[in-house]
Protein backbone atom coordinates (compact mmCIF):
# COMPACT_ATOMS: atom_id res chain seq x y z
CA UNK A 1 0.00 0.00 0.00
CA UNK A 2 1.52 3.41 -0.73
CA UNK A 3 0.35 5.69 1.93
CA UNK A 4 1.16 9.88 2.26
CA UNK A 5 1.49 11.55 5.08
CA UNK A 6 0.73 15.08 5.50
CA UNK A 7 2.06 16.71 8.49
CA UNK A 8 3.06 20.36 10.18
CA UNK A 9 6.61 19.31 11.64
CA UNK A 10 6.91 22.45 13.14
CA UNK A 11 7.81 21.14 17.13
CA UNK A 12 8.49 17.76 18.40
CA UNK A 13 5.55 16.86 20.92
CA UNK A 14 3.38 13.62 21.15
CA UNK A 15 1.36 14.33 17.82
CA UNK A 16 4.71 13.93 16.40
CA UNK A 17 6.32 11.37 17.78
CA UNK A 18 2.71 9.36 16.99
CA UNK A 19 3.26 10.37 13.55
CA UNK A 20 6.89 8.81 13.48
CA UNK A 21 6.05 5.72 15.39
CA UNK A 22 3.39 4.94 13.03
CA UNK A 23 5.26 5.47 9.74
CA UNK A 24 8.51 4.04 11.00
CA UNK A 25 6.20 0.56 12.02
CA UNK A 26 4.19 1.01 8.18
CA UNK A 27 7.43 1.06 6.75
CA UNK A 28 8.79 -2.31 8.56
CA UNK A 29 5.64 -3.59 7.60
CA UNK A 30 5.80 -3.04 3.67
CA UNK A 31 4.68 -0.15 3.27
CA UNK A 32 5.29 2.44 0.76
CA UNK A 33 4.99 5.42 2.75
CA UNK A 34 5.95 9.26 2.08
CA UNK A 35 5.51 12.14 3.89
CA UNK A 36 5.12 15.75 3.02
CA UNK A 37 5.98 17.93 6.31
CA UNK A 38 5.79 21.47 5.97
CA UNK A 39 8.71 22.69 7.99
CA UNK A 40 12.24 21.18 7.95
CA UNK A 41 13.23 19.51 11.40
CA UNK A 42 13.61 17.06 13.92
CA UNK A 43 10.24 15.02 12.80
CA UNK A 44 11.29 15.34 8.85
CA UNK A 45 14.73 13.74 10.24
CA UNK A 46 13.47 11.22 11.99
CA UNK A 47 10.82 9.89 9.29
CA UNK A 48 13.87 10.09 6.59
CA UNK A 49 16.53 7.62 9.33
CA UNK A 50 12.94 5.37 9.42
CA UNK A 51 13.05 4.97 5.53
CA UNK A 52 10.06 7.52 4.60
CA UNK A 53 9.98 9.16 1.79
CA UNK A 54 9.79 13.17 2.98
CA UNK A 55 9.26 15.93 1.02
CA UNK A 56 9.90 18.85 2.83
CA UNK A 57 7.35 22.32 1.79
CA UNK A 58 8.54 25.14 4.47
CA UNK A 59 5.52 26.71 5.27
CA UNK A 60 7.39 29.89 6.18
CA UNK A 61 8.69 30.37 2.57
CA UNK A 62 5.49 29.06 0.70
CA UNK A 63 1.83 30.32 1.17
CA UNK A 64 -1.46 28.74 1.02
CA UNK A 65 -2.11 28.77 -2.76
CA UNK A 66 1.45 27.74 -3.26
CA UNK A 67 1.56 25.04 -0.64
CA UNK A 68 -1.54 23.32 -2.01
CA UNK A 69 -0.26 23.46 -5.74
CA UNK A 70 2.93 21.59 -4.36
CA UNK A 71 1.29 19.36 -2.66
CA UNK A 72 -0.97 18.16 -5.59
CA UNK A 73 1.69 17.76 -7.74
CA UNK A 74 3.57 15.35 -4.92
CA UNK A 75 -0.05 13.32 -4.98
CA UNK A 76 0.11 13.14 -8.86
CA UNK A 77 3.91 11.93 -8.51
CA UNK A 78 3.45 9.62 -5.60
CA UNK A 79 -0.26 8.39 -6.57
CA UNK A 80 -0.71 6.90 -3.21
CA UNK A 81 -3.91 4.92 -2.11
CA UNK A 82 -4.41 6.89 1.12
CA UNK A 83 -3.91 10.37 1.88
CA UNK A 84 -3.77 10.68 5.61
CA UNK A 85 -3.48 14.43 7.53
CA UNK A 86 -2.72 15.62 10.98
CA UNK A 87 -3.77 19.05 12.03
CA UNK A 88 -6.00 22.13 10.69
CA UNK A 89 -4.12 23.54 8.22
CA UNK A 90 -2.51 20.15 6.97
CA UNK A 91 -6.25 18.54 7.27
CA UNK A 92 -7.53 21.03 4.95
CA UNK A 93 -4.41 21.18 2.43
CA UNK A 94 -4.38 17.37 1.97
CA UNK A 95 -7.94 16.86 1.79
CA UNK A 96 -9.03 19.46 -0.83
CA UNK A 97 -5.54 18.54 -2.62
CA UNK A 98 -6.56 14.69 -2.73
CA UNK A 99 -10.15 15.72 -4.02
CA UNK A 100 -8.59 17.67 -7.05
CA UNK A 101 -6.21 15.12 -8.01
CA UNK A 102 -6.00 11.50 -7.25
CA UNK A 103 -8.87 11.08 -4.77
CA UNK A 104 -7.45 8.13 -2.83
CA UNK A 105 -8.86 7.15 0.43
CA UNK A 106 -8.00 10.08 2.91
CA UNK A 107 -8.21 10.22 6.22
CA UNK A 108 -7.24 12.64 9.68
CA UNK A 109 -5.97 12.04 13.14
CA UNK A 110 -7.13 14.40 15.59
CA UNK A 111 -4.56 13.87 18.52
CA UNK A 112 -6.67 15.67 21.27
CA UNK A 113 -9.23 18.38 22.43
CA UNK A 114 -8.47 22.38 21.60
CA UNK A 115 -6.57 23.55 24.05
CA UNK A 116 -7.48 27.22 23.26
CA UNK A 117 -10.68 29.78 23.12
CA UNK A 118 -10.73 29.98 19.42
CA UNK A 119 -10.20 33.98 17.59
CA UNK A 120 -12.45 35.18 15.12
CA UNK A 121 -10.28 33.84 12.53
CA UNK A 122 -9.39 30.75 14.10
CA UNK A 123 -13.53 30.14 14.19
CA UNK A 124 -13.34 30.73 10.36
CA UNK A 125 -10.30 28.25 10.18
CA UNK A 126 -12.23 25.75 12.66
CA UNK A 127 -15.47 25.77 10.27
CA UNK A 128 -13.29 24.91 6.93
CA UNK A 129 -11.43 22.24 8.54
CA UNK A 130 -14.98 20.56 10.19
CA UNK A 131 -16.09 20.59 6.29
CA UNK A 132 -13.32 18.98 4.67
CA UNK A 133 -13.82 16.27 7.37
CA UNK A 134 -17.42 15.91 6.67
CA UNK A 135 -17.22 15.55 2.90
CA UNK A 136 -13.62 15.74 1.86
CA UNK A 137 -12.65 12.75 4.03
CA UNK A 138 -13.28 9.43 4.40
CA UNK A 139 -12.68 8.97 8.15
CA UNK A 140 -12.13 10.89 11.36
CA UNK A 141 -9.48 8.90 13.66
CA UNK A 142 -9.47 9.55 17.73
CA UNK A 143 -7.48 8.44 19.96
CA UNK A 144 -9.44 7.95 22.76
CA UNK A 145 -13.13 7.35 23.72
CA UNK A 146 -13.46 9.98 25.26
CA UNK A 147 -12.17 12.06 22.70
CA UNK A 148 -14.63 10.27 20.27
CA UNK A 149 -17.48 11.55 21.80
CA UNK A 150 -16.35 15.07 21.94
CA UNK A 151 -15.65 14.16 18.03
CA UNK A 152 -19.64 13.63 17.83
CA UNK A 153 -20.58 17.10 18.06
CA UNK A 154 -18.55 17.69 14.47
CA UNK A 155 -18.50 14.72 12.52
CA UNK A 156 -21.13 11.53 12.56
CA UNK A 157 -20.43 8.60 14.49
CA UNK A 158 -20.10 6.44 11.90
CA UNK A 159 -17.22 8.34 10.38
CA UNK A 160 -15.27 8.70 13.87
CA UNK A 161 -12.71 5.50 14.36
CA UNK A 162 -11.01 4.90 17.96
CA UNK A 163 -7.42 3.84 17.35
CA UNK A 164 -4.85 4.16 20.58
CA UNK A 165 -1.27 5.40 20.18
CA UNK A 166 0.85 2.18 20.41
CA UNK A 167 4.79 2.27 20.76
CA UNK A 168 7.58 0.17 20.30
CA UNK A 169 8.67 -1.08 23.92
CA UNK A 170 11.59 -2.63 22.59
CA UNK A 171 12.40 0.61 20.30
CA UNK A 172 11.77 3.20 23.44
CA UNK A 173 13.95 0.83 25.24
CA UNK A 174 16.59 1.07 23.01
CA UNK A 175 16.36 4.70 22.29
CA UNK A 176 16.50 5.22 26.48
CA UNK A 177 19.95 3.18 26.85
CA UNK A 178 21.39 4.43 24.19
CA UNK A 179 21.41 8.36 24.71
CA UNK A 180 23.22 8.65 27.76
CA UNK A 181 22.27 11.66 30.12
CA UNK A 182 23.78 12.63 33.48
CA UNK A 183 22.86 9.81 36.20
CA UNK A 184 20.55 11.19 38.81
CA UNK A 185 21.37 10.81 42.29
CA UNK A 186 20.39 7.42 43.65
CA UNK A 187 20.14 8.91 47.24
CA UNK A 188 16.20 10.43 46.56
CA UNK A 189 13.57 9.67 44.53
CA UNK A 190 12.94 11.43 41.62
CA UNK A 191 9.26 11.93 40.06
CA UNK A 192 8.89 14.03 37.13
CA UNK A 193 6.68 16.14 35.00
CA UNK A 194 7.09 15.68 30.92
CA UNK A 195 5.54 18.36 28.28
CA UNK A 196 4.79 21.75 27.32
CA UNK A 197 4.69 24.23 29.79
CA UNK A 198 1.38 25.25 28.57
CA UNK A 199 -1.61 25.97 30.89
CA UNK A 200 -3.53 22.74 29.71
CA UNK A 201 -0.98 21.03 30.88
CA UNK A 202 -1.26 22.22 34.75
CA UNK A 203 2.32 22.24 35.86
CA UNK A 204 1.44 24.62 38.43
CA UNK A 205 -0.62 21.48 39.83
CA UNK A 206 3.11 19.45 39.43
CA UNK A 207 4.66 22.08 41.10
CA UNK A 208 2.11 22.56 43.98
CA UNK A 209 1.66 18.59 44.79
CA UNK A 210 6.01 18.71 44.80
CA UNK A 211 5.54 21.24 47.44
CA UNK A 212 2.71 19.55 49.27
CA UNK A 213 4.99 16.23 49.35
CA UNK A 214 8.24 18.13 50.36
CA UNK A 215 6.01 19.66 53.55
CA UNK A 216 5.35 16.21 54.11
CA UNK A 217 7.74 13.65 54.08
CA UNK A 218 9.56 13.36 57.05
CA UNK A 219 13.21 11.15 57.22
CA UNK A 220 11.86 8.32 58.82
CA UNK A 221 9.44 8.11 55.44
CA UNK A 222 12.82 6.99 53.50
CA UNK A 223 14.48 9.28 51.00
CA UNK A 224 14.09 12.92 50.45
CA UNK A 225 11.86 13.72 47.19
CA UNK A 226 13.21 15.41 43.62
CA UNK A 227 11.51 16.84 41.47
CA UNK A 228 12.10 17.42 37.55
CA UNK A 229 10.30 19.35 34.79
CA UNK A 230 11.52 18.21 31.56
CA UNK A 231 9.74 20.74 28.39
CA UNK A 232 9.54 24.41 27.78
CA UNK A 233 6.91 27.10 26.82
CA UNK A 234 5.38 30.09 27.79
CA UNK A 235 4.31 29.26 31.10
CA UNK A 236 8.59 28.67 32.27
CA UNK A 237 9.21 32.37 34.05
CA UNK A 238 5.79 31.97 36.13
CA UNK A 239 6.36 27.81 37.35
CA UNK A 240 9.93 28.85 37.96
CA UNK A 241 8.30 32.16 40.39
CA UNK A 242 5.83 29.28 42.19
CA UNK A 243 8.89 27.32 42.91
CA UNK A 244 10.41 29.55 44.86
CA UNK A 245 7.51 31.24 46.38
CA UNK A 246 6.61 27.72 47.47
CA UNK A 247 10.14 27.24 49.09
CA UNK A 248 11.06 24.42 46.70
CA UNK A 249 13.60 25.47 44.44
CA UNK A 250 16.31 23.18 45.97
CA UNK A 251 14.35 20.36 45.37
CA UNK A 252 13.04 20.54 41.69
CA UNK A 253 14.79 21.34 38.77
CA UNK A 254 13.76 22.61 35.34
CA UNK A 255 15.70 20.84 32.62
CA UNK A 256 14.39 22.51 29.66
CA UNK A 257 13.56 21.56 26.61
CA UNK A 258 15.63 17.94 25.52
CA UNK A 259 15.84 15.84 22.95
CA UNK A 260 16.96 12.76 25.07
CA UNK A 261 13.78 12.86 27.26
CA UNK A 262 13.37 8.90 27.11
CA UNK A 263 16.73 8.55 28.71
CA UNK A 264 15.78 10.92 31.40
CA UNK A 265 12.25 8.92 32.08
CA UNK A 266 14.06 5.88 32.93
CA UNK A 267 15.76 7.34 35.46
CA UNK A 268 12.75 8.71 36.97
CA UNK A 269 11.01 6.73 40.00
CA UNK A 270 7.33 8.29 39.16
CA UNK A 271 5.97 10.43 36.27
CA UNK A 272 2.78 12.80 37.33
CA UNK A 273 0.81 13.64 34.37
CA UNK A 274 -1.48 16.21 36.34
CA UNK A 275 -3.09 18.23 32.65
CA UNK A 276 -6.97 19.19 32.01
CA UNK A 277 -7.36 16.81 29.53
CA UNK A 278 -5.41 14.32 27.19
CA UNK A 279 -5.88 12.23 24.18
CA UNK A 280 -3.60 9.50 24.68
CA UNK A 281 0.02 10.99 25.03
CA UNK A 282 2.93 9.25 23.82
CA UNK A 283 4.55 10.17 27.05
CA UNK A 284 2.46 7.72 29.23
CA UNK A 285 3.70 4.84 26.74
CA UNK A 286 6.73 5.27 26.88
CA UNK A 287 6.84 5.74 31.21
CA UNK A 288 5.09 2.45 30.77
CA UNK A 289 7.64 0.95 27.69
CA UNK A 290 10.12 1.86 30.48
CA UNK A 291 8.69 0.31 33.35
CA UNK A 292 8.56 3.89 35.58
CA UNK A 293 5.27 3.97 37.37
CA UNK A 294 2.89 6.86 35.89
CA UNK A 295 0.38 8.77 38.12
CA UNK A 296 -2.15 10.77 36.30
CA UNK A 297 -5.53 12.69 35.79
CA UNK A 298 -8.21 10.42 34.79
CA UNK A 299 -8.56 12.03 31.63
CA UNK A 300 -9.09 10.86 28.16
CA UNK A 301 -7.21 7.92 27.16
CA UNK A 302 -5.49 7.72 30.39
CA UNK A 303 -8.77 5.96 32.17
CA UNK A 304 -8.60 2.74 29.68
CA UNK A 305 -4.48 3.09 29.55
CA UNK A 306 -3.79 3.20 33.18
CA UNK A 307 -7.15 0.89 34.02
CA UNK A 308 -4.89 -2.12 32.48
CA UNK A 309 -1.44 -0.96 33.74
CA UNK A 310 -1.28 1.12 36.61
CA UNK A 311 -4.54 1.81 37.97
CA UNK A 312 -2.94 3.11 41.17
CA UNK A 313 -1.95 6.04 39.48
CA UNK A 314 -5.64 7.21 38.21
CA UNK A 315 -6.39 10.38 40.18
CA UNK A 316 -9.71 11.70 39.87
CA UNK A 317 -9.48 14.76 42.23
CA UNK A 318 -8.03 17.14 39.63
CA UNK A 319 -6.47 19.17 42.82
CA UNK A 320 -3.07 19.46 44.52
CA UNK A 321 -4.77 17.69 47.75
CA UNK A 322 -6.18 14.84 44.70
CA UNK A 323 -2.47 14.30 43.18
CA UNK A 324 -0.46 14.92 46.82
CA UNK A 325 -2.88 12.11 47.99
CA UNK A 326 -2.75 9.78 45.33
CA UNK A 327 1.38 10.08 45.09
CA UNK A 328 1.59 9.44 49.17
CA UNK A 329 -0.37 5.79 48.12
CA UNK A 330 2.13 5.23 45.77
CA UNK A 331 5.54 6.04 46.89
CA UNK A 332 7.90 3.98 48.41
CA UNK A 333 6.47 1.01 47.38
CA UNK A 334 7.86 -1.46 44.97
CA UNK A 335 5.93 -1.34 41.75
CA UNK A 336 6.24 -3.46 38.42
CA UNK A 337 4.31 -1.79 35.43
CA UNK A 338 4.97 -2.85 31.29
CA UNK A 339 3.15 -1.60 28.30
CA UNK A 340 -0.07 -3.42 27.84
CA UNK A 341 0.30 -5.52 24.17
CA UNK A 342 -2.82 -3.52 22.96
CA UNK A 343 -0.44 -0.31 22.49
CA UNK A 344 1.53 -1.65 20.83
CA UNK A 345 3.04 -0.08 17.72
CA UNK A 346 2.51 -3.21 15.67
CA UNK A 347 -0.74 -2.95 16.74
CA UNK A 348 -1.93 0.52 16.60
CA UNK A 349 -0.42 0.04 12.74
CA UNK A 350 -2.56 -2.51 11.95
CA UNK A 351 -5.80 -1.36 12.98
CA UNK A 352 -4.90 2.20 10.29
CA UNK A 353 -4.29 -0.45 8.12
CA UNK A 354 -6.83 -2.20 8.08
CA UNK A 355 -8.73 1.45 8.03
CA UNK A 356 -7.21 2.31 5.34
CA UNK A 357 -8.21 -0.92 3.35
CA UNK A 358 -11.75 0.07 3.13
Amino acid sequence: MKIMQIVSGDKWAGAEVQVWTLCAQLVRQGHQVNAVVLNPGRLAEQLMAAGVTVTVLDETRFGFKTLLNKIKLELRRVQPDVVHTHRQKENILGSVANRLTVRARCFRTVHGAPEFTPSAKQRIQIALDTYCGRYLQHGVISVSDELTQKLAGRFSASRIHTIANGISTKDVQSDAANNKVEPVDENYVHIGFVGRLEPVKRVDLFIGTAAKLCEQRKPEDGKPLRFHIFGDGSLHATLVQQAQQAGISDNIVFHGHTDVVRSWISQMNFLLMPSDHEGLPMTALESLALGVPLVAHATGGLKPLLSEAFAAGLVSDHSVQGYTAQMQQVLDKPWSVSLPAAYSAATSAQHYCTLYAG
